[in-house]
């Protein structure tokens, strides 16, 4: 498994962002973890690289519940953002929900690779590394 070049975690709970980075780093899927407590400045950060490839994560794991953006409006802005940027960048949404409707929603945006539900398991931290 070669590990991730760069992963972003968007949450606003800083313990949750504390564990999932502690279990990126273990199991050694990417040795660059930056955390985001408000959807925004993730926005904010790719608008700023967009013509350094080096500077965007492979992959985002998204919560969809903060103040500020949510991770809806985050969506709805990365889906208009995502076809200027350089290189590939997947997103997971990573939440607390159960609800089949937010499931059902999320489908709805194509370029969602996937609907994960804390907390994270090291087996589904794996399969973001394939």
């Amino acid at each position: 498994m070669k590990p991730l070049r760069s992963i972003f975690i968007v949450d606003d709970d800083p313990i949750h962002q504390q564990i999932t980075e502690i279990m990126l780093d273990r199991l050694r899927v990417t040795n660059d973890v930056k955390k985001f407590s408000d959807a925004q400045d993730v926005l904010d950060h790719i608008r700023q690289h967009l013509a350094e490839p080096a500077s965007l994560p492979d992959i985002i794991l998204l919560d969809l519940n903060m103040p500020v953006m949510d991770g809806w409006e985050f969506l709805e802005a990365f889906s208009v953002l995502r076809g200027s940027l350089p290189k590939p960048v997947k997103v997971y949404v990573l939440t607390s929900s159960i609800d089949e409707r937010d499931r059902q929603r999320v489908s709805m945006f194509d370029f969602v690779e996937g609907y994960l539900t804390k907390p994270l398991t090291n087996d589904i931290i794996l399969g973001l590394a394939r």
